[in-house]
């Protein structure tokens, strides 16, 4: 209805106007719409006066932000940890994604706040990508895929590089020119991009009197472009101090003269070296020129042939000030496949006394129980040991895992375990040897593994884990359990280990008893199923049965149908490692030590 209008019965009907009535009609229209377009005139004019003290709402209330009272230098450091210290994350690599050139495109102030922190730009980390065959691909299609990322990659390190001022670097560099035989190699194609790498290398090269630290992942092949890292001569190293040569790709015996050019470079033997890490090599790093005396930590990978004896605990015996060290162990194989012994491959030994390591990594297949004999470690305090056996472990108790728990088991305060060198007799034992152990890793870090999977049954771990609870008053041994100082447990479950959500929750309750003062209070638990989530969480269990969780990190992570993971945690912080779903190789239960590339700068846990 509209009021004051004659022909307000008529509206909404179907009332047709006489012809005098429609100039009556289009009179009242006519009034109206100007009124309507004077009220459209006092909107606008409201409208742009409500913008205007919005506008000024709004400047004025950011000026009140915190942000903006956090004085630079705090804001400098705020940046810094924006920049991960592990290569293994793709945040690392030079790219338009990179954190720092996304911080310095926030606003004025931070881009020249952070054009002016020279430590933001001082990891240079390149993967160069596949160079495609110039005779299967057209020209643009090799410039598309290679020679315009190279480009990138080259004018980037050249920013990286000036941004930096004369802050010492850490330099990555993986990759290098694979060509397929048969292609021409005097092609422009090949010739262009020889040139573009060329020019990549080099411009890391000159920078080489500011690294600290250099990470190679190098390509053996036709080319030589990657030389230039092993021709730098010793006195263009001063500050170098972590260095970590690493192989890529396959190595006929023709390369060997060339790989030894960059076991045998200049940086091996840097003044201030005290980080040295290979992955797989070829030759004896007995023959290098390494002052091993002055090396605090030690990362040795796989040898790739077995030509020479590999010996790692002769190496480490030199290093007599190493503190942390990573060896991935590999017994030379004797006609038809039989593994030498350790008193065939290692005659004569004697006893490798280190006195000053605290961490130690040990990798590869699982060796016999004298390994332990032949070392001498008062100082350990970290033990991570992800070795294997292809075939299923067996139960009996005489394995390098047990003979190293059952020595050194009692100074460890920190332990990382494999599933794949564990049963539960071993698992049981083990845990009785571990009384000041306060963080307990069980993960799966060989991937080879996991190839047993649908050809065993998995192994049902519940009644190991009992080990770790206190025993109610009415047992003998009351309140008595394994490892009663623990305090961080996780673990990470594959298809071929089992252990019930029933056994974690009993786990769990018993270790958040606070009335039981000989057992120290969980405060961390994560556990990753490869299962799907079920009805009800272990939360959900704990909270039942009334179980104490404020304080404590309680993460579950389970499998989605589409390969991803469901993640479930009480109030708490997360601990101090990712939880990656997406990785088979969880980052927790790869130890940051080594082989290759684990760490960028510090290499600290």
């Amino acid at each position: 209805m509209s009021p004051g209008s004659p022909f307000a019965q008529h509206l909404h009907t179907n009332y047709a106007p006489s012809a005098d009535e429609i100039n009556d009609i289009r009179s009242l229209v006519d009034e109206r719409q100007k009124v309507v377009d004077t009220l459209d005139i006092e909107i606008a004019v409201l409208v742009q006066r409500r913008d205007e003290h919005a506008k000024f709402v709004k400047e004025h209330s950011d000026l009140l932000s915190p942000i903006r009272r956090v004085p630079n230098d705090i804001l400098s450091l705020i940046f810094l940890t924006c920049i991960p210290r592990s290569a293994s994350s793709t945040s690392t690599r030079l790219s338009g994604d990179h954190p720092a050139l996304i911080i310095s495109h926030v606003c004025q102030r931070w881009r020249h706040l952070s054009l002016n922190t020279p430590l933001l730009w001082t990891v240079i980390d390149i993967r160069t990508p596949w160079h495609p065959n110039p005779d299967q691909y057209g020209r643009r299609d090799v410039e598309e895929q290679w020679g315009r990322p190279m480009k990138a990659f080259l004018a980037m390190t050249q920013l990286w590089i000036s941004r930096s001022a004369d802050c010492a670097l850490t330099v990555a560099f993986s990759g290098g020119l694979t060509f397929q035989e048969g292609v021409n190699l005097v092609a422009e194609p090949v010739l262009a991009a020889r040139r573009l790498m060329r020019s990549l290398v080099n411009t890391l090269c000159d920078t080489s009197y500011r690294w600290k630290s250099v990470y190679l992942s190098v390509e053996f092949s036709d080319d030589e472009t990657v030389t230039a890292f092993s021709q730098i001569p010793c006195d263009k190293l001063p500050l170098l101090e972590t260095v970590h040569v690493n192989t890529l790709g396959p190595l006929p015996f023709f390369l060997g003269e060339r790989l030894d050019l960059i076991t045998r470079t200049a940086l091996v033997k840097a003044p201030r070296l005290r980080r040295l890490g290979f992955g797989s090599f070829r030759s004896s790093l007995l023959a290098l020129p390494i002052k091993w005396a002055d090396l605090t930590e030690l990362s040795l990978g796989p040898l790739v042939s077995q030509d020479e004896e590999y010996l790692p605990l002769s190496i480490l015996a030199m290093c007599i000030n190493v503190t942390r060290c990573s060896i991935n162990y590999q017994f030379p194989l004797q006609p038809h496949g039989v593994p030498i012994t350790l008193a065939d491959a290692t005659p004569n030994r004697g006893l490798c006394h280190l006195s000053k390591l605290r961490t130690l990594e040990l990798r590869g297949f699982e060796p016999p129980p004298l390994f332990a004999a032949n070392l001498d470690f008062p100082s350990l305090r970290e033990l991570i040991v992800l070795w294997y056996s292809p075939e299923v472990v067996s139960e009996s108790l005489d394995g390098g895992t047990i003979e190293l728990i059952r020595k050194f088991g009692h100074g460890l305060t920190d332990v990382v375990l494999d599933w794949a060198s564990l049963n539960v007799p071993r698992l049981s034992d083990i845990l009785q040897h571990l009384p000041n152990v306060v963080n307990l890793r069980l993960g799966q870090g060989n991937p080879y593994q996991m190839l047993l999977a649908g050809h065993h049954p998995p192994v049902i771990f519940d009644s190991a884990l009992e080990k770790l609870m206190p025993r109610s008053e009415s047992d003998h041994d009351s309140g008595m359990c394994c490892c009663p100082k623990l305090e961080k447990f996780r673990c990470k479950l594959e298809e071929t280990v089992e252990v019930s959500e029933d056994a974690l929750s009993r786990l769990i309750m018993a270790r958040r008893n606070r009335l039981n003062a000989d057992v120290a209070l969980l405060q961390s638990f994560v556990v990753v199923f490869p299962s799907h989530r079920p009805d009800e969480l272990i939360r959900g269990r704990l909270e039942e049965m009334g179980v104490d969780l404020e304080g404590m990190d309680l993460i579950t992570v389970y499998k989605k149908p589409k390969g991803r993971h469901q993640l479930d945690f009480t109030a708490g912080t997360l601990p101090d490692f990712d939880v990656d779903s997406e990785t088979a190789n969880h980052e927790d239960y790869i130890s940051t030590v080594g082989p290759v590339m684990q760490t960028l700068g510090d290499l600290t846990l």
